[in-house]
């Protein structure tokens, strides 16, 4: 393509490598965009089931969708001192620790489970931290409120309940059927958030006081939408600023001769 002294003419292996760029980096930039507006509606539905009355744990049918909606609920019940489970390589604060999962009876049947919270790690591996309850939340019966999650597996591997005939038992990632399995009956297979960590990582919503309960480490929406955003906004650019170095090094200058025509 040719205008005025100036011709645009790239090679073919260089518009296909531009264009491949190109669309990547548009695709990038939108997924972004999705994963703000993803951030978006869990801080609504956060905020929604905040303000919303909680419902008796035996009440849910829709697990998953209870865990997508952070479905508010109750449960009343008597902690199961002698099992725990320790959720493995929970970072608070740049450290990594444990998220101590307690388990609950029912008064109206069947097992809960509820995170206490985060608590550092002990000396060793070996040497597990003391996540003992004390000793009037074992006795007394409790009726607590919490949020509902299925945290996801994420990129995890192996068995998800380290093998071992003590208690507490280590988590690896939370996996409702090998929790069940450990513990020789079924279990509501949702987790129980009694507390909840702001945006900002300090501040500390509690729904029911509890002594027992650790420092306040889960999150509806880990991260808002500003991080997304700045990342669109980044491929966004990145997709602009190699439109214009394609073109930079595709166009050239050319000189143009007049051709006399003789009469002869």
């Amino acid at each position: 393509m040719t205008l005025g002294n100036w011709q645009f003419k790239p090679k073919a292996w260089a518009s296909i490598l531009y264009l491949s760029i190109f669309l990547c980096m548009l695709w990038l930039a939108n997924w972004q965009l999705e994963r703000a507006a993803l951030k978006v509606s869990l801080q609504q539905a956060a905020e929604l089931a905040h303000n919303s009355p909680a419902i008796p744990l035996s009440e849910l049918d829709d697990y998953p969708g209870a865990a997508a909606s952070y479905q508010r609920v109750a449960i009343t019940g008597q902690y199961d001192p002698a099992r725990q489970f320790l959720w493995d390589n929970r970072s608070h604060k740049s450290q990594a620790g444990f998220e101590v999962i307690s388990v609950i009876n029912r008064v109206d049947g069947g097992l809960a489970l509820v995170n206490r919270g985060w608590v550092a790690p002990g000396p060793s591996r070996q040497q597990l931290p003391d996540v003992s309850l004390p000793e009037p939340a074992i006795t007394a019966e409790l009726h607590i409120e919490g949020f509902v999650s299925q945290p996801s597996k994420g990129f995890s591997s192996g068995p998800a309940v380290a093998a071992s005939e003590t208690w507490p038992k280590l988590l690896q990632y939370v996996d409702f059927a090998a929790i069940a399995q450990a513990l020789g009956e079924p279990v509501v297979p949702v987790l129980v958030q009694a507390q909840t960590l702001g945006a900002d990582a300090n501040t500390a919503s509690v729904l029911t006081s509890r002594p027992e309960w650790l420092i306040a480490n889960w999150q509806p929406a880990a991260s808002g939408p500003a991080k997304h955003y700045s990342y669109a906004f980044q491929w966004f650019a990145m997709a602009l600023a190699l439109t214009g170095i394609f073109l930079v090094v595709n166009i050239q200058r050319v000189n143009l001769q007049k051709v006399v025509v003789s009469d002869d």
